[in-house]
């Protein structure tokens, strides 16, 4: 373990969050994390099990009432705890940076931003647009910048004169935990499960996920109509809330029950049960850290082809045809397709389940997360000597 004073300062803390957090802490002594409420209107809420002592709540202040502004009352804990390296989440609107750029040297810290790279629905134009001026800006200045992925990384050089403090941290969750749980759910097997839950269909697929427009669960629930018509079979469970529940509810009445809105589920095991005996996970919209989750349980993705600005990183984990299938964007019947096919080729899904859980291993584990923050942490306190 590593005496390092380092503190991590983020906006809130979801629950997928907290157990990367943890994996850190036995990495780094003196591991300090600091977050604040979630603004009024939010639907991503903090993680509500007991924490350890290293992670601090402070007041977050919204000036504007939207989450995209804020500051916290974070320099309480700095002065207190006085790290060395201050890692904190990034984008333009978190007023904490500019304090800390100024206040960094009088602190004796090194300065880490932690960020997707660039704004995935519109990319990366510092050139014409000024909040990206801004990021670039501080890109620079930063004693390093971690990236989620390889593309916001690229995205970024792009426009930058100093690149040797850039370094890359795999986005992901807690995928030690996640698979000891599906080792657990293998020895019980699918049909087991399924019988568990009351799933007496042959075909079933998963969301999981807020409900929110990116997430385009409109889409999927018009395809997965489809399939039910031709297949005749099959049924699909979307866990998760959002401003969008009550209009896809509504969607949701031409498909005779076969569609199951089971809300907000927390505990990682019940989950992954309906993860691990789905055909297929289903997000249309915007890929973020789900991939990683069905993956976990070796569970395929399927999503839609997009332009090269609207998913997240998740986007970066899939390989058409290998371990996750992506349909023409819009077109529902394309999707429907794409369920039939991994429903009915067995050879096809089970191949895919194998290369899903391979992706975990090789891409996106959380060692390979836990590395990225190793480099920047050991490159900013080599340049302090």
């Amino acid at each position: 373990m590593k005496d390092t004073g380092i503190l991590i300062l983020q906006r809130i803390l979801p629950h997928y969050r907290t157990g990367v957090f943890k994996r850190l802490s036995e990495r780094f002594r003196n591991l300090t994390i600091v977050y604040g409420k979630p603004a009024a209107d939010e639907s991503l809420k903090n993680e509500k099990s007991p924490l350890p002592n290293n992670f601090v709540e402070v007041k977050n202040h919204y000036p504007f009432g939207s989450s995209k502004i804020f500051f916290s009352e974070v320099f309480r804990v700095v002065s207190l705890r006085k790290p060395k390296v201050v890692i904190s989440v990034f984008n333009v609107g978190n007023l904490n940076l500019y304090r800390l750029f100024l206040l960094r040297k009088a602190f004796g810290i090194k300065l880490i931003l932690w960020s997707f790279g660039y704004d995935p629905h519109r990319g990366f134009q510092p050139d014409k647009n000024f909040s990206d001026k801004i990021r670039l800006l501080m890109c620079q200045n930063a004693d390093a910048v971690i990236f989620y992925w390889n593309k916001g990384k690229n995205e970024v050089e792009k426009f930058s004169k100093k690149k040797e403090h850039y370094f890359v941290a795999p986005n992901t969750l807690d995928t030690e935990i996640l698979t000891s749980i599906r080792t657990r759910l293998d020895s019980a097997g699918r049909e087991s499960l399924k019988r568990e839950l009351g799933i007496t269909e042959k075909h079933h697929f998963v969301y999981v996920g807020r409900l929110l427009e990116d997430k385009q669960v409109d889409l999927l629930i018009k395809a997965f109509g489809l399939f039910c018509g031709e297949t005749g079979d099959g049924r699909l469970t979307i866990i998760g809330d959002g401003p969008e529940r009550k209009n896809l509810e509504e969607l949701a009445h031409q498909t005779e029950g076969r569609i199951v809105f089971a809300g907000e589920i927390i505990d990682e095991e019940t989950v992954g049960k309906w993860i691990y005996i789905s055909d297929a996970f289903v997000m249309p919209g915007r890929l973020g850290l789900s991939v990683v989750h069905s993956f976990c349980f070796g569970t395929p993705v399927i999503s839609q082809k997009k332009d090269i600005y609207y998913h997240g990183e998740g986007i970066g984990y899939i390989k058409d045809g290998f371990n996750g299938l992506l349909a023409i964007d819009g077109d529902t019947t394309d999707l429907a397709k794409k369920m039939k096919l991994i429903a009915e080729d067995s050879q096809l899904s089970d191949r895919m389940r194998k290369n899903a859980m391979d992706t975990i291993v090789n891409e996106c584990s959380v060692d390979k997360m836990i590395s990225g923050f190793e480099e920047a942490i050991d490159f900013v306190l080599k340049k302090a000597e």
